[in-house]
């Protein structure tokens, strides 16, 4: 007697086990029988991962820049403290380098008029010469 499969096809019946499909197999039953696979919902899945993780470096990045705005705007604020304390200091050396030329002008006139005085002091005391009155030299007696 002939023997046929789950698909209806002859069996050889030399061979001693028929082989049989199991239903639950991928490639078993008709095309109608199995599930599809949700390719359109898996794709957008991949796409939103994708996407949350572009979103978060995004985010760490702009975190990270946030900070360092906020240390540079401390670094900007303290060099504008120092540029005024700068500026202070400059004023303050203007005003010194104008005290030492005030003083260093009188210095000058306080020397020169120094000298002058020495000047005058060493003509009053300067014994007033007279002009010497000569002896006559005795001759030589020979």
């Amino acid at each position: 007697m002939p023997v046929f499969d789950e698909n209806g096809k002859l069996i050889k019946t030399d061979e001693e086990l028929p082989e049989l499909k199991d239903p639950d197999d991928a490639g078993g039953g008709s095309m109608a029988s199995r599930k599809k696979f949700p390719v359109v919902p898996a794709v957008l899945g991949i796409v939103a991962i994708a996407l949350a993780i572009v979103a978060i470096a995004f985010f760490m990045k702009a975190s990270a820049l946030e900070n360092e705005v906020a240390s540079l705007q401390k670094v900007k604020t303290q060099l504008a403290a120092a540029d005024i304390r700068l500026q202070d200091a400059l004023k303050e050396t203007e005003k010194v380098k104008t005290e030492l030329a005030r003083v260093k002008g009188d210095l000058v006139t306080a020397k020169a008029k120094n000298e002058a005085l020495a000047e005058q002091v060493a003509k009053m005391k300067a014994p007033v010469k007279k002009p010497a009155v000569k002896k006559p030299v005795p001759a030589k007696k020979p």
